[in-house]
């Protein structure tokens, strides 16, 4: 053999045993009923996945309580890499982060804490993104913020102040000064409270979100 071809033999002398060796393992593992090993990765729900979750309980800006927690059912399958599956119907814990009603509209923050897998439960970090089918809810630029627009704060405060104008003028009319000033408090009070109307956010059990996973959920193979 010439001597310049020494090397090059060599090195695939290498590449062979490297390939019988790994063929030897994988053939043992066969007769040992083993299965070759899985990374960690393989058996995670990557980060950036999109599900849908429905509510088990209704959130209500009017009556919610800060930190109160919530429960949620999964409704389609999550898949691993390997295969591994966290099946439709699981539940979902999450809890109110914060919430605040006002004239622009409600608005929800929403958290996402666990979720249950068929080996038990681990921790869920996601955001909510929307509300599929209710055009009226939107995200917001915060991460889990849900927003419901309210009416038009200059209009509705225009219409409320001619409504105490009308009201006293009627007041007027029938009972003098003292009429006319409970006319424009009684059209007032009124307007407030319609006002009011629509500025609460409201999720009814049974309603869908969408959750996007901000960290990758390992699914347990084992107890």
């Amino acid at each position: 053999m010439h001597r310049k071809w020494i090397p090059h033999v060599c090195a695939m002398s290498l590449v062979l045993s490297a390939a019988a060796v790994s063929q030897s393992q994988q053939a043992r593992a066969s007769v040992y009923g083993q299965e070759p090993a899985l990374t960690e990765s393989q058996n995670a729900i990557p980060e950036g996945t999109r599900f849908i979750i429905k509510l088990k309980d209704t959130l209500d800006t009017r009556k919610l309580e800060p930190g109160k927690h919530f429960k949620a059912e999964l409704r389609e399958d999550l898949v691993t890499p390997s295969g591994l599956i966290v099946p439709k119907g699981r539940s979902v814990k999450g809890h109110v982060a914060s919430f605040e009603r006002g004239f622009t509209g409600g608005r929800l923050t929403i958290a996402m804490d666990e979720l249950e897998t068929r080996k038990g439960w681990v921790p869920l970090i996601g955001t909510v993104t929307g509300v599929p089918g209710d055009p009226t809810i939107k995200s917001t630029a915060q991460e889990g913020q849900l927003t419901r627009q309210g009416p038009d704060k200059k209009r509705a405060a225009t219409n409320t102040a001619i409504g105490a104008g009308v009201g006293a003028a009627e007041g007027g009319m029938h009972n003098g000064r003292q009429g006319a000033s409970a006319g424009a408090k009684s059209a007032m009070n009124t307007g407030i409270a319609l006002l009011l109307q629509g500025n609460d956010l409201k999720l009814d059990k049974g309603t869908q979100l969408e959750v996007r996973l901000d960290r990758e959920i390992v699914v347990p193979t084992h107890n």
